[in-house]
């Protein structure tokens, strides 16, 4: 499967994934691990690589008013809604699979961006090149289902794999959490396998909204040491 051009993702972000990103149970629970990792770190700077249309660094400058939000995304699309929801935040649009930016961050975020990338060895040695203090990545592992590669992946990681490849670039791995037995993963996404992901884009009535929050809190009860998502929290080797 090839990866998503900046255009598709441009049409995405337009047209249907807003809403999913905001009242989706799983980019929820995803910001919610993302904060209690974040939460005890000593940061200023937070740059989120692939930042989308905001939601992440919203609800981030909302939990630690403290520090300084940066994002980066190659839709342009994506970038002028995050404006919207965080003003007083910098904001790029690039290719960080290209080169990195200039300057350094207490924090860069890496959420559910690496498993669209082909040369995920040169986007980590990228990324290095940016971490000031942390970087922080979440990604899908496991088998992969046919929804997924429908939206642009070209892998998900074997158990171990993305914590070798963190290792191989120079970082030190910190923590890690794996999440989602057995209620987001398998049954969730084998759900969204059956259905082709149905029901999951697009504008979110009261209704879905409902349903979405229902299953939020089912995701509660999932396992924070067993799943098929996994949250690395890694330094630089320098630090």
């Amino acid at each position: 499967m090839e990866p998503i051009c900046a255009a598709e993702y441009d049409w995405g972000w337009e047209t249907k994934w807003d809403d999913m990103k905001r009242y989706g149970p799983f980019s929820r629970h995803i910001r919610r691990i993302l904060k209690d990792i974040i939460r005890p770190l000593e940061i200023e700077s937070v740059l989120d690589i692939g930042c989308g249309q905001g939601s992440l660094l919203q609800e981030l400058c909302v939990e630690f008013p403290y520090i300084k939000p940066y994002g980066v995304d190659i839709s342009k699309s994506a970038v002028e809604l995050a404006i919207q929801r965080v003003p007083d935040g910098h904001f790029w649009v690039s290719d960080i699979t290209q080169q990195p930016l200039r300057e350094k961050y207490d924090l860069v975020v890496c959420s559910e961006v690496l498993e669209h990338i082909p040369d995920d060895i040169t986007t980590l040695r990228n990324l290095r090149q940016m971490t000031g203090k942390y970087l922080l990545i979440s990604a899908p592992q496991g088998r992969m289902r046919r929804f997924e590669r429908k939206v642009g992946h070209v892998r998900n990681y074997a158990a171990g794999e993305l914590i070798q490849r963190l290792e191989q670039n120079r970082f030190v791995v910190v923590s890690t959490i794996e999440w989602g037995f057995p209620f987001y993963s398998p049954l969730y996404r084998n759900f969204l396998e059956i259905t082709g992901s149905k029901g999951t884009t697009g504008e979110f009535g009261r209704l879905r909204k409902l349903i979405s929050n229902i299953i939020y809190y089912l995701f509660k009860l999932n396992s924070s040491k067993r799943g098929d998502e996994i949250f690395v929290l890694a330094k630089s080797a320098a630090h």
